[in-house]
């Protein structure tokens, strides 16, 4: 199977235009299946967004926070948080629909109902996200109407998409709509109307001051992996590039991506190396070269380590 690239910037920012300017929504439907290790890499964007669980369990990364979320519940993902979706379970088939979206789609910035309604929750630390559960009444209501804005898409805004998107059965289908993107603003604005009448029922999600200065601290620190992983790079350097020392850049990295930065660094090359195997003539002594590995033979068993073949197997696989 082909896995799919995630396409992000250094500082972990997803680069994917979400809509237009003119009607800043899009639809997707997640495949955790389709990325390396099932997991949607950690990232984040300045819109919102609603994500639903179909075909089992998925994991989710929120900051440094994990929730399990079941199949039919919901997520709401406040703007400029970082998250991440797994598949734990590779015997699943996630197919997760999902809407990311600017909050001025609801209302004009410098309306009343924006500075009254929206910014309240878009602007608040302690939302950086809300579970929705079938059993709960008003959680519900949101996921049905999420269901219609799923439809509505499925049926008439897919041209509009440039990714494959799986096509799946929801269960308050829209049948019949001749302004499909009306009727989307408008389940949008009831959804927000639920959240907010309810918003004295959401549990706050308490953060640590310095949150954000680790977040900043580690998006430097990836960036320097990915415009250094080429070349020999240590962890000093990789601390240096956040002005921190190396036991803090061992926190970050724990904190944000439960592993630690050297091992990061290993990843990242291997997964450039199986771009490389899948997108290139390049030789496996030249792509080792390129991903920073000291050796062939080292690069040979790293990359055995973290998939179960060798570069010559890996190259040799099917990919469709």
């Amino acid at each position: 199977m082909e896995l799919w690239e995630f396409p992000l910037n250094e500082n972990m920012r997803e680069l994917t235009r979400h809509g237009s300017s003119s009607f800043p929504i899009q639809y997707y439907v997640d495949e955790p299946s389709h990325f390396s290790n099932c997991t949607i890499p950690l990232h984040w964007h300045p819109e919102l967004e609603f994500w639903v669980a179909y075909g089992g369990t998925a994991m989710i990364q929120v900051g440094k926070t994990s929730i399990s979320l079941e199949e039919g519940s919901g997520i709401f993902i406040n703007a400029n948080v970082l998250h991440s979706f797994q598949q734990p379970d590779p015997e699943q088939k996630l197919q997760c629909p999902n809407i990311v979206f600017l909050d001025e789609l609801i209302a004009p910035v410098t309306s009343r109902i924006y500075q009254k309604y929206i910014r309240p929750i878009t602007t608040n630390c302690q939302f950086p996200y809300i579970l929705l559960a079938p059993g709960c009444a008003w959680q519900n209501d949101i996921l049905l109407l999420l269901h219609s804005i799923f439809s509505l898409f499925q049926t008439y805004g897919l041209g509009e998409n440039d990714r494959k998107i799986a096509v799946l059965k929801f269960m308050n289908p829209v049948h019949d709509c001749s302004s499909y993107e009306m009727a989307v603003q408008n389940s949008l604005n009831k959804i927000w109307q639920i959240l907010f009448s309810h918003i004295r029922e959401i549990p706050l999600i308490s953060s640590q001051k310095n949150e954000q200065l680790l977040q900043i601290r580690t998006q430097k620190m990836l960036s320097k992996i990915q415009s250094s992983y080429s070349q020999q790079i240590t962890l000093t350097e990789i601390a240096a590039s956040a002005g921190i020392s190396k036991s803090e850049a061992s926190r970050c990295f724990q904190s944000y991506l439960h592993t630690s930065p050297v091992n990061y660094l290993l990843s990242y090359r291997i997964e450039r190396a199986k771009w490389a195997l899948q997108n290139s003539m390049d030789t496996i002594e030249q792509i080792s070269e390129h991903c920073g590995f000291q050796s062939t033979s080292y690069f040979g068993r790293i990359f055995r380590r973290q998939t179960g073949m060798s570069p010559s197997q890996y190259r040799k696989q099917p990919f469709s």
